[in-house]
């Protein structure tokens, strides 16, 4: 069965570990509190260990993937919020496949360690451990996986979903994206704006970038810009408005052999 994470912990009230131990004498009080305080001590260190998307080698089987770390498998997308929730990765064919044969499942890296940090309100371990995020920008992760059930790819999206203020430059993290696969042998065109789209603060970005190597496709696109109706102010009321922009960056590796012709 997947693991459920957030959703159901959500549903428990924190710990603040100074006020307990102060206002408390119970034994298992003081014991919690003081589990959190260590398992925090060893969180950054348990990070490193922790297996990440880069690490999944293409052609690996579903069968083999860390189930314990990447948990809450669904129908992927293609950036969107997760379809139909899957037991495991196994259950990969319940995906409809795409036009290149492959099937995307969305998942989450567990956030146990994160969530030991929101308990004990340390908001810099909470940081250190937020784990669905990529140089500290909120993302989505999905894997490609084909019909014997051999991952072949996978996709990393910025979260539309973030806080403004961060995904202002979401668009950015595809320099951090081309920069992981080397900085020579991509062919990157800059898209013209569709009708009404219109530069944030002078600053227009609409790229998609494409590189082959080592039998591998990547696929890097960036995008800046409002889209058509949206406005720094809105001319209704002058007000600033909230969150009506694009900024956004999106990853996809996939091995080239694995791709329909």
């Amino acid at each position: 069965m997947c693991r459920v994470g957030k959703a159901k912990r959500a549903h428990h009230r924190p710990i603040r570990v100074g006020t307990a131990l102060r206002a408390f004498a119970h034994p298992t009080v003081v014991a919690t509190a003081l589990a959190l305080i260590l398992a925090l001590a060893g969180a950054a260190s348990s990070q490193q260990l922790r297996p990440m998307i880069w690490d999944v080698r293409l052609g690996t089987p579903v069968s083999e993937l860390p189930e314990e770390e990447f948990v809450d498998p669904a129908c992927g997308t293609n950036g969107g919020p997760p379809g139909l929730r899957l037991d495991s990765f196994d259950a990969f064919a319940r995906c409809r496949p795409e036009a290149s044969g492959l099937r995307e499942v969305w998942f989450r890296y567990d956030d146990e360690l994160e969530y030991i940090a929101r308990a004990a309100r340390d908001p810099d371990a909470v940081a250190r451990n937020n784990a669905m995020a990529v140089l500290g920008q909120p993302v989505i992760l999905s894997l490609l996986i084909d019909d014997a059930g051999l991952v072949q790819g996978f996709r990393i999206f910025t979260d539309p979903h973030a806080d403004q203020d961060l995904r202002a430059d979401a668009y950015a993290l595809a320099v951090a994206f081309k920069a992981r696969f080397g900085a020579d042998g991509w062919a990157c065109s800059d898209l013209p704006p569709s009708a009404g789209e219109t530069p944030i603060m002078g600053t227009f970005v609409n790229e998609l970038c494409r590189k082959a190597t080592d039998g591998q496709k990547i696929t890097v696109e960036s995008r800046h810009y409002y889209k058509s109706g949206q406005a720094l102010l809105d001319p209704n009321s002058g007000l600033t408005t909230m969150n009506q922009f694009e900024s956004s960056a999106r990853l996809e590796l996939v091995a080239s052999d694995a791709l329909r012709k």
